[in-house]
């Protein structure tokens, strides 16, 4: 059996797009059966879980019977997709490479940018600071968000006519865009991620991420009241 590790909790603004759903979403594409195992930040800190599963305190963690824990969800998507010969393209064929490519532009060349405006929105607590970075972190998030629209030319999938996992990369990425307004500007590319999240796979991932996420902050919230 396949075992995710996921968030216990997560803010407002992250549920649905904490990483895990990135594997969820393409184990329900190739139909793998799977558990999750829920986690807190204390978790992901301690010493068994650093030494063991993820060595930078992250998730998500994918463990499967008889393989060694895989992390970094870009790197558990594309051996998802290529064990099952799903979503990515015959083994040596241009089309699994050119999925390859996108994966990884997605996670090098565009993610990073949306880091950085979010970042500024979320955690940056000195205001005259966060009014400096601001306008220059939207700029170049902008900026790339435009070259990818470019490159993408209005096609409905990134590689052939078929979804792959560079349509899901991309799709999820493309969820801290929508989640900052930073789309606006790129109607096109903006319809093109929605119909790709409305695949059922990625419906189903993310609406269980986020009922596990609502459920214990429900949860937390009556243990603190019974505290008081």
């Amino acid at each position: 059996m396949i075992t995710v590790t996921a968030m216990k909790w997560a803010p407002p603004f992250a549920s649905g797009q904490v990483r895990d759903h990135r594997v969820r979403w393409i184990l329900n594409e190739v139909g793998w059966p799977y558990e999750v195992r829920l986690v807190d930040a204390p978790t992901m800190k301690s010493p068994p879980y650093l030494g063991s599963l993820q060595p930078f305190g992250q998730l998500p963690v994918l463990e499967e019977e008889g393989r060694p824990p895989m992390f970094e969800s870009g790197a558990i998507v594309l051996d998802v997709a290529m064990r099952s010969g799903r979503c990515i393209g015959g083994e040596g064929t241009p089309e699994r490479a050119a999925a390859i490519q996108w994966v990884v532009a997605g996670l090098n060349s565009v993610e990073p940018f949306l880091f950085n405006v979010a970042e500024v929105e979320y955690f940056m607590e000195d205001e005259a600071a966060k009014a400096t970075r601001k306008p220059v972190v939207v700029a170049l998030a902008k900026e790339r968000l435009a070259m990818l629209d470019k490159a993408r030319n209005g096609r409905a999938c990134f590689v052939g006519d078929a979804f792959s996992v560079a349509d899901l990369m991309f799709a999820s990425i493309l969820k801290i865009a929508h989640r900052l307004e930073l789309l606006g500007e790129l109607p096109a590319l903006a319809a093109w991620q929605q119909s790709v999240l409305a695949r059922p796979a990625h419906a189903k991932a993310e609406q269980d991420q986020m009922a596990e996420i609502a459920r214990h902050s429900a949860a937390d919230m009556r243990y603190d009241a019974l505290r008081r």
